[in-house]
């Protein structure tokens, strides 16, 4: 339970952020769990299902929405220091309290210099963290991990992101989740361009890497960019090519897309 009273990208003297909302966590595992969502500007990666473009990008000010849908957001100013975040958050944290603090983006890591000395007010308040990432930055893992109480690593699949292959980073990145003890999983987007040895590879990787960590294939949303989802019949074909390199695996979409939440 919360204990919070209400009352540039590198920097490590402020955050830049796109908004700060209280929602449901509509992907992977935690599916359902009531969170603050910190959403993180700037992004390193261009990937073609991207969902949140605006955040790939810094902005003057911050949007924070009140617990209650509907209404203007407040708009604060670009970067926001620890305390004034942190004031944010518990007020959006408040009773009843959420599950957790899910830090997405954008890429959260590319502001880890801000990371380690906000996590820890936050852990100060007893609010459990919940970090949302790419996967492919470990040593800036490394630094904030202690501070991590959940990780859902995106597993970036070249044929459904259009970036490079990823695989030798993020199996640095699972060894880093793997040393600190941090509950982590790996989500793969999917696409009709998805290929079977795609799949498979990405099994492997996380068989290898941290065997108790789940693999969540999560069919894309298709947006003007993303291609096509996959059929029921090729999502079946690529969840059992999964399965046969990997015990824990599981299907899910974008719930709260399904649900019209943010």
């Amino acid at each position: 339970m919360s204990s919070c009273s209400r009352g540039d990208l590198l920097s490590g003297d402020g955050a830049h952020l796109t908004e700060v909302f209280r929602s449901v966590q509509g992907e992977g595992l935690l599916i359902g769990v009531m969170q603050v969502f910190v959403r993180f500007a700037g992004c390193h990666l261009d990937c073609l299902y991207c969902d949140s473009e605006p955040s790939r990008r810094r902005s003057r000010s911050v949007q924070v929405h009140a617990r209650v849908a509907g209404g203007a957001p407040t708009l604060l100013a670009n970067p926001l220091d620890r305390e004034a975040l942190t004031r944010v958050v518990c007020a959006l944290a408040g009773d009843p309290p959420v599950h957790s603090i899910s830090l997405t983006g954008g890429e959260p890591l590319l502001q880890h210099r801000f990371l380690p000395s906000w996590l820890r007010m936050l852990r100060a308040r007893r609010l459990a963290v919940y970090l949302e990432t790419a996967g492919d930055l470990a040593e800036q893992y490394d630094a904030v991990a202690p501070l991590v109480d959940w990780c859902a690593m995106d597993l970036k699949l070249p044929s459904a992101t259009g970036q490079p292959p990823m695989w030798e980073r993020h199996s640095a990145f699972l060894e880093v989740s793997r040393r600190h003890r941090v509950a982590t999983f790996a989500k793969a987007v999917v696409s009709a361009a998805t290929p079977t040895c795609e799949i498979a590879r990405a099994a492997q990787l996380v068989a290898g890497s941290l065997p108790d960590a789940w693999l969540v294939l999560q069919p894309v949303t298709v947006t003007r960019r993303s291609g096509a989802a996959p059929s029921a019949g090729r999502l079946l074909a690529l969840a059992d090519a999964a399965l046969s390199n990997h015990p824990l695996v599981r299907v899910t979409p974008q719930m709260h897309r399904q649900a019209g939440l943010p």
